[in-house]
């Protein structure tokens, strides 16, 4: 308010002086009163945290306005654990409800409404969606597809979209078909959208999502949905080990497309990337290497009434005793298995692991390609699945200058993480925060939030970073609490931390 009358005196000031000008009566005063800008976001400050000091005592949280409460998945007691957050300071515990008697595991939560939504899995049976209200009674019980792994409402709260993930067993003897599924909140009335037989898009650059290679080799069970955002009467699915975003229409509950997210170049001129754990920081390029963009998280916001699509490019291969899908890259070379063109760049003690199912040239029966997994990234897309932006090496640069001694960490250990998918951005959520967007990207392995203002998508910028430390390890899942819904009154950022167990409370300013 100061600022405001301040510009406002010397406003009136300059209008006072122009009015007196003798020489001109007849001039107009043409100067404009300074610019207000709105407080721009620049850090991310701790107020208080729900610890349960168990590994996996929190990986997924959903607020509630009405109550100011969150909704907390704690994987280590299978149950949902329910905290008073009215005190941001001190979280205090409600209730905590086991679900044991419907599942082995759970797995999401979402909020919407006065409802609560609990995505609960059996392993390779069908999985459920548990109804709750806020204040913890249970309403019903609906069964859905195979290890549903993320749930989520509509905006009118009228549906609830389940991700069904269907991965396999260890052996791989049984995989599961994966799917979406829709519940009318309402009714329980449960509607499932498989992908067999679905129409693929190839990216611009010619990849169609990426099937096949495992032992099902079956579209409609090779396909794993991980995450969903909802805008408007679409859904937008990420296809996290097929390099793919599915759009799924839910007026009509059917697939409007499944995209192939292409591939991003780590040849010169391109990104830099480190591919080995060796105790240095070694960003370069290399002819022939690629990474899948694979993203886990997707968010969704608008500009000028245009939807955009964020996500984060974290990457995951198939890794099980029954098929494993990636190999290093130095066993390719001691294996003579890389094409003479690229052979050069690498040797036996190469660590990026790559696929063994892209890049073998049929002819040579070497690779001539190497496709890594993720993108060390996160990226703008626009409603139709088309690349706006890719923040391209920027995380791993970024953490180079900030934090060296933790460079690609694992646990501690500098470049512990080059050779798998470095930063490893899991988790995203958008902001909207006065009138600009900005994106708050979640670094699994680094252990650290991205911020950055994505108000223009085809050229965001870098606001800050933000190491959480060793109090909450593992940023798992994250929410944006704005301030008119928040207990303070203050922009809010909540993290799930999987290896402390803790959720932590952040103001934004």
């Amino acid at each position: 308010m100061k600022k405001i009358l301040t510009y406002s005196i010397v406003a009136a000031g300059l209008l006072m002086f122009s009015g007196c000008n003798q020489d001109n009566p007849n001039d107009v005063n043409t100067t404009k009163p300074p610019v207000i800008e709105e407080p721009a976001v620049s850090s991310l400050t701790k107020l208080g945290s729900y610890n349960t000091g168990k590994k996996a005592g929190s990986e997924i949280s959903a607020y509630d306005p009405i109550t100011k409460r969150l909704f907390i998945i704690n994987g280590d007691t299978k149950a949902l654990d329910i905290v008073d957050i009215s005190d941001v300071t001190a979280p205090k515990l409600v209730q905590s409800i086991s679900i044991t008697p419907y599942a082995t595991g759970i797995t999401s939560v979402a909020v919407k409404n006065g409802k609560v939504a609990v995505a609960v899995e059996n392993d390779q049976e069908k999985g459920k969606v548990l109804f709750y209200t806020t204040n913890g009674v249970f309403e019903r019980a609906v069964e859905v597809g195979y290890l549903p792994d993320m749930v989520t409402f509509n905006e009118d709260g009228s549906k609830a979209v389940v991700a069904n993930e269907g991965e396999p067993n260890q052996d791989y003897t049984n995989d599961p078909i994966g799917s979406v599924g829709v519940i009318d909140v309402a009714t329980g009335a449960y509607t499932d959208i498989p992908f067999t037989g679905a129409a693929l898009s190839a990216s611009d650059d010619g990849l169609l999502p990426r099937l096949g290679g495992t032992p099902s080799n079956d579209q409609s069970k090779d396909f794993e949905p991980e995450y969903i955002t909802i805008k408007g009467n679409y859904a937008y699915v990420t296809l996290q080990e097929n390099n793919a975003i599915a759009k799924i229409n839910l007026t009509n509950n059917s697939i409007s497309y499944i995209k192939s997210l292409g591939a991003k170049s780590y040849e010169s001129g391109k990104s830099t990337i480190d591919i080995l754990e060796d105790g240095n920081i070694t960003m370069a390029n290399y002819q022939g290497l690629y990474g899948l963009f694979m993203p886990d998280s997707i968010a969704s916001y608008n500009v000028n009434g245009v939807t955009y699509l964020v996500t984060a490019n974290e990457g995951d291969g198939r890794d099980y005793d029954g098929y494993k899908d990636e190999i290093k890259i130095g066993k390719l070379f001691k294996n003579n298995k890389l094409d003479d063109a690229i052979k050069n760049q690498y040797t036996k003690d190469t660590d990026l692991k790559v696929m063994v199912d892209m890049g073998l040239n049929s002819a040579t029966n070497k690779y001539d390609k190497l496709y890594a997994y993720g993108a060390r990234s996160f990226s703008i897309w626009d409603d139709s699945g088309k690349l706006v932006w890719d923040s391209g090496d920027e995380f791993e640069k970024k953490i180079k200058e900030l934090e060296p001694a933790l460079f690609n960490q694992d646990d501690g250990t500098l470049d512990g993480r080059s050779g798998n998918k470095g930063v490893e951005p899991e988790s995203v959520v958008v902001a909207k925060i006065g009138s600009k967007n900005y994106a708050f990207i979640g670094l699994e392995r680094q252990n650290g939030i991205m911020i950055y203002d994505i108000s223009v998508p085809t050229a965001p910028k870098y606001v800050a970073y933000k190491s959480l430390g060793n109090e909450d390890v593992s940023p798992e899942g994250l929410i944006f609490i704005p301030a008119a819904q928040s207990p303070n009154g203050k922009n809010l950022l909540v993290t799930s931390n999987e290896i402390s167990g803790s959720t932590a409370i952040f103001e934004v300013k």
